[in-house]
């Protein structure tokens, strides 16, 4: 074999040594059943998990979320066309278990996401962006957090230790419904993007990407 085709054929097997390492990396976040070192899911029931969303949201106890309640649940309120099935503005139980179920039928352990944040029309780095899980969900969705680079974007992630020990290499946030909280550590951002959050997010299967862009 010339020196050539030697150094084809060991960037051959570099390409398929990589291409398995991503294959077996995703394979282990999607919680594969066969793999006993899988990323496991989150357990939530998506009733109960709909019975609590109405409790902490319904202010009015008129069994459904919807005008300023959906405001306090942004992440909802983002993707209101998914849960509002009946198309009348509001949210009931049925339709928030409904929405979970989907969310959440593939027993997927959890997701990479970048978040791309901008203020002012520009890239704002060194933005702590923070994922905060939405009550209903339970104990076992865990808070996301990352820092932008000058770029913008930042890889966010739930903490190394709720992450598989073999696969702490990883960055990945667990699925769910969440409040985005953006601060800066010289910048006063407006309350309505942290504090007060108005910024909502729901993750996206095929979707690894998120933007948000802040204003005065």
């Amino acid at each position: 074999m010339t020196h050539f085709a030697t150094l084809a054929a060991r960037g051959l097997c570099d390409r398929r040594s990589r291409t398995a390492r991503i294959a077996s990396c995703l394979l282990a976040l999607a919680g594969c059943s066969w793999n006993s070192g899988r990323f496991a899911a989150p357990k939530v029931d998506p009733d109960s998990a709909a019975a609590d969303a109405i409790e902490l949201y319904d202010a009015n106890a008129d069994g459904a979320i919807s005008g300023e309640e959906l405001q306090r649940c942004p992440g909802m309120l983002s993707k209101l066309a998914a849960y509002d099935a009946n198309q009348d503005g509001a949210v009931d139980q049925a339709e928030i278990a409904l929405r979970l179920a989907e969310l959440l039928k593939h027993r997927t352990g959890a997701t990479e996401l970048d978040c791309t944040v901008t203020y002012r029309g520009r890239p704002l780095g060194g933005a702590t962006v923070l994922l905060e899980p939405e009550p209903y969900l339970g104990d076992e969705v865990k808070p996301a957090e990352g820092v932008t680079a000058p770029s913008g974007v930042a890889r966010l992630s739930i903490a190394p230790e709720f992450i598989p020990e073999h696969l702490r290499r990883l960055k990945a946030v667990h699925y769910g419904t969440f409040k985005v909280r953006i601060t800066h550590p010289s910048i006063p951002l407006p309350a309505r993007y942290n504090s007060q959050s108005q910024l909502g997010y729901e993750t996206e299967a095929g979707n690894p990407y998120v933007a948000f862009n802040l204003t005065d």
